[in-house]
């Protein structure tokens, strides 16, 4: 029965239209992009991190102990110095827990989930948090800089799963060349823009897992992947019929992030009973099968909701967006 007990998201302040790239360069290479979400000067992916995690604690009829905290980012503040420990600093007074930061690839948030759950699985009683928060960067004249957004979602684990009883877990992994990086050092990602063929690679690789694991019909698909990827992806994984609970065409692209995020927009919309695919794509990819449990209605009417997240926040114009995200300074690597 182990599984998710509550969950919650966050976005940053601020909102970027698409219309912006167009004003600003004749065009945005984001296809399909209305909007993203992004990170003011004062945010970051452990602010958002640490305001998911409160909203997923509030929802908790009770208190509980946790013994873990797993953070799933590719964009910590810190090389060195780990960013997962600002998060139990921030929400607990008890310092006594395994703190454990994963990184590296757009798969970490539902790594760091999967983590969780089984770090519960291992010990009777457990409660474990798992936060997933991104905020890739990229140079300012660079297309695929257009789609990168900010999210971050949260989850308490353990042994009730009473919002969502997990099921199963499934991994491949896949060297890729031509999508994503970033190298030690650098600020900005640099990408070759092959992402959306790399990762349908991917995708068809944990297709052919699911339909070996005979694992079912699945109601809601909650994906981190690009309008793109999202044409085929539900075909890809076996499943034409479902739900696609993506939320990239109005958060932007929220890394390891944009996965857990559509698992909370999925929660929001499930009914008890209903199977929940969640999978992290890039490098490979993770995924985790949920089924919506008895207490979801009950436990997520407390606290805000994904649309209404989507809908709130402030638009900004291009320059104010440059100048939040310090693309204007030459002191933080831009070209001012």
């Amino acid at each position: 029965m182990v599984g998710i007990e509550s969950y919650g998201a966050a976005l940053p302040s601020l909102r970027l239209p698409a219309s912006a790239y167009v004003d600003a360069w004749g065009a945005c290479a984001a296809r399909g992009l209305k909007q993203k979400a992004f990170c003011a000067y004062d945010e970051d992916a452990v602010t958002l991190g640490v305001n998911a995690a409160r909203l997923a604690l509030d929802r908790l009829p009770s208190d509980v102990e946790i013994g873990a905290v797993f953070f799933g980012v590719t964009t910590p503040p810190y090389e060195e110095k780990p960013s997962a420990a600002t998060l139990p600093t921030a929400l607990f007074d008890n310092a006594v827990m395994r703190v454990t930061e994963i990184t590296g690839s757009p798969q970490a948030g539902v790594q760091a989930l999967v983590s969780a759950i089984e770090f519960c699985l291992a010990g009777k009683g457990r409660h474990a948090l798992a936060v997933a928060a991104d905020a890739p960067m990229g140079p300012a004249d660079a297309s695929y800089e257009h789609a990168l957004g900010a999210a971050a979602a949260a989850f308490v684990v353990g042994p009730n799963g009473a919002v969502a009883q997990f099921e199963e877990s499934f991994s491949v992994t896949r060297e890729t060349f031509g999508s994503r990086f970033r190298r030690h050092g650098e600020d900005s990602l640099s990408d070759l823009e092959l992402r959306t063929r790399d990762n349908l690679a991917s995708t068809q690789a944990l297709g052919a897992v699911l339909s070996a694991s005979k694992l079912g019909k699945v109601k809601h698909l909650a994906l981190g992947a690009d309008a793109g990827l999202m044409r085929s992806a539900a075909k890809s994984l076996g499943q034409p019929d479902a739900n696609m609970d993506a939320l990239w065409s109005v958060i932007g692209d929220a890394g390891s992030a944009s996965a857990p995020f559509a698992l909370v927009a999925a929660l929001d919309a499930g009914r008890a009973g209903e199977k929940i695919l969640c999978a992290g794509i890039g490098s490979g990819a993770t995924a985790g099968l949920f089924t919506a449990g008895k207490e979801l209605a009950k436990r997520r009417r407390k606290g805000v909701k994904v649309a209404e997240l989507v809908a709130s926040g402030k638009i900004v114009d291009y320059v104010t967006y440059l100048k939040h995200r310090r693309m204007l300074s030459s002191r933080f690597g831009g070209s001012g």
